[in-house]
């Protein structure tokens, strides 16, 4: 018997915080009809864990990657996020969504941990094993980065709750525990997850956490908290000795996309792209709203990040124009300003029209080789083995743009001190590894445009952004500000758990 999913809503961390009272008042093993009792349903369950959820299109608009653009699109879910403003409404695409999305997986990695207690310790078990804990470790560790401060802040800065064990009972008092607590228990279950996961079981090993994903899952979680030899060792496994051939090919994609650039998805979002690692399918969006939406890409913004940055003091390479390369393409009309990176795929079962489709499923590329490769060089910087992390990003070059810069190797360690204003990470910075962490967040900017991986360095730099508006909803995001932290779902709080700061007033509407 197949398994739906959506049967296996087995803690109440997924319903305890959301949801309808009627549902709250029932145990969430009432839902369950039908008995897992192979290895094989268990490895369902797991595949059900997965975020079904997109978190990308409401950290995206948050960055400084987008600006408005004219005659775009206007939902209310956008313009929050533009804003900072807090957004508690339930549908697709929302933070809500995701929230749900990540306990729902949670839940279901448990249960999966309890039910293999049952099983000898064969080979296959030690596999699911290991992609529970993996599941948990990620799930918890998107949560935390989303809804609690950065990690390296005040010891008793909250987290978020770690939820360890199926819940029989549909009201539970979940406590929030500390960031430093939450970290803690994700890099356990994370170190366990890679001990025992294994390539063998998987039919779609992209869409699993095989091995090299769990590793590049280690060596961002390691980059997080600052264990800078831990990222490199990570890392090492990932890209073996010639890390350029396993890169994201944008001079490639070009050349193959000349007169097709709306196309680009099939390359982007492949099974047999070396540099995707970890994949998943959301129901989202996505696809439709990115190009034309109020708040997007812009060819003003487009041009900030792809055309006025490079390499400081590099002479030519001062500026390093890599629109064409990127492959954008303009939003259709009437949105005039738009233009954006067709990275996303659309499939639906059934025509979805209407101004809030559901049925929509897009593909969202969870982990890269080119993300590992960028943590590498950070890594090398910060551990001063600058010549380490200079050839690193000369893997880069080649193997995405085709060219190594013509630039002196003191180059890339010189720049002006006056960006120690700019960033400002919670662990201490030389003037040659500021030099080379802004060169490499340029990078990451790039490769992660539209992504809405940008969020998460601008919370660890603590950057600050500014927009254009004149709209009164605006007011500045400042390097430390209450609003770099989304607040806790509004049914949660109800239930007790704490919420988030917002010691600034809102503004006068």
């Amino acid at each position: 018997m197949k398994i739906n999913k959506s049967l296996f809503l087995f803690a109440v961390a997924a319903l305890l915080f959301v949801g309808c009272n009627d549902y709250l008042d029932k145990s969430p093993d009432s839902e369950l009809d039908v008995d897992i009792d192979t290895e094989e349903k268990i490895a369902e369950l797991l595949t059900g864990a997965y975020p079904e959820a997109s978190y990308i299109p409401f950290l995206e608009p948050r960055t400084d990657n987008v600006d408005e653009r004219v005659n775009g699109v206007h939902s209310r879910l956008n313009e929050a996020m533009y804003f900072w403003e807090d957004y508690d409404q339930e549908d697709l695409d929302t933070p809500l969504n995701y929230w749900n999305a990540c306990y729902k997986g949670i839940a279901q990695a448990n249960k999966a941990l309890e039910l293999l207690s049952r099983y000898p310790k064969n080979e296959r078990v030690k596999a699911l094993y290991g992609e529970a804990f993996l599941l948990r470790a990620y799930l918890h560790f998107m949560l935390v980065n989303i809804w609690s401060e950065p990690y390296g802040g005040k010891a008793t800065d909250p987290g978020i709750p770690y939820i360890t064990k199926p819940e029989k009972h549909a009201l539970v008092d979940y406590q929030r525990g500390t960031v430093n607590e939450v970290y803690d228990k994700i890099e356990k279950d994370l170190k366990l997850g890679i001990s025992l996961v294994s390539d063998t079981y998987y039919k779609q090993p992209k869409f699993h956490f095989n091995k090299k994903a769990a590793y590049a899952f280690a060596s961002r979680f390691y980059l997080m908290k600052g264990d800078w030899n831990a990222v490199v060792a990570y890392a090492d496994y990932v890209l073996g000795g010639d890390p350029k051939k396993q890169l994201r090919p944008w001079r490639q994609y070009a050349n193959e996309l000349e007169f097709n650039h709306k196309s680009l998805f099939r390359r982007y979002a492949a099974t047999d792209e070396p540099a995707n690692l970890l994949m998943t399918t959301t129901e989202s969006r996505l696809a439709r709203t990115t190009p034309v939406e109020k708040y997007g890409s812009t060819f003003g913004t487009v041009d900030k990040v792809f055309a006025q940055t490079g390499i400081e003091g590099g002479r030519d390479y001062e500026k390093m124009n890599f629109i064409g390369t990127y492959i954008f393409t303009s939003s259709a009309a009437p949105v005039t300003s738009g233009r954006y990176l067709a990275k996303f795929d659309e499939l639906s079962n059934v025509e979805s029209t209407g101004s809030k489709p559901r049925g929509l499923y897009v593909t969202n590329v969870l982990f890269t080789a080119d993300e590992v490769l960028l943590n590498r060089m950070e890594a090398h910087a910060m551990l001063k083995d600058y010549n380490r992390a200079i050839d690193d990003y000369l893997q880069y070059m080649q193997g995405k743009f085709g060219f190594f810069p013509s630039v002196e190797r003191a180059v890339y360690t010189s720049t002006n001190s006056s960006n120690y204003n700019i960033y400002t990470p919670f662990y201490g910075l030389t003037l040659k590894q500021l030099a080379m962490v802004k060169l490499f967040l340029d990078f990451r900017r790039k490769e992660f445009y539209q992504e809405g991986l940008r969020w998460f360095d601008i919370r660890r730099f603590h950057l600050a952004v500014k927009r254009t508006s004149k709209s009164s909803y605006y007011y500045p995001l400042e390097k430390e500000d209450p609003r770099k932290v989304l607040q806790i779902p509004a049914e949660a709080i109800q239930r007790g758990l704490a919420a988030n700061p917002r010691e600034r007033n809102e503004p006068i509407r």
